[in-house]
């Protein structure tokens, strides 16, 4: 199931940490949509599939809005490729290279990095048990206790109202 909460955490550190890239040097880098990633695959808790999938969904929404935004910048300005694009466009010989390219490198990276959030939860909450591991259903609350399934909001989506 998505927590949207994630991937809005995600997107938001993704926005701030491009617009202060993009304030500095003038340039739109991947990093930002990145970070993002590894921020949403953090908040959404210690499974790594859950990090992958929050990650790529929190990168996906950044990119809704990013490329048009590059689209813009290309036609009224002298706007060039993202980062990391600007160098890899050589390699591209075809448009069927040049599609798998660009999705591969939007999509896995950002999904490794998702993991990599889950990785960096899991290993926090791991040293805040003093090394069991994580709770049944790995939830920590903000005050270092565990919490039973929690769903969105606080609620318990098994009970009945």
């Amino acid at each position: 199931m998505t927590r949207w909460r994630a991937v809005l955490a995600g997107f938001a550190l993704a926005a701030c940490s491009e617009a202060l890239v993009f304030a500095i040097t003038g340039r739109v880098t991947l990093v930002g949509g990145l970070a993002g990633s590894v921020f949403a695959g953090y908040v959404v808790g210690p499974e790594s599939s859950d990090g992958a999938w929050h990650g790529l969904l929190s990168s996906l929404a950044w990119g809704t809005l990013l490329i048009p935004g590059l689209v813009v910048l290309a036609v009224t300005g002298d706007g060039t490729l993202p980062f990391p694009y600007e160098y890899l466009a050589p390699f591209f010989t075809t448009p069927g290279a040049a599609t798998t390219g660009i999705l591969l490198s939007v999509t896995l990276p950002n999904a490794v990095a998702g993991t990599v959030g889950s990785f960096v939860r899991r290993h926090r909450e791991d040293r805040l048990s003093g090394g069991d591991g994580p709770a049944a259903d790995g939830r920590v609350t903000t005050d270092g206790g565990t919490e039973g399934n929690v769903g969105w909001l606080g609620t318990d989506p098994n009970e009945e109202t």
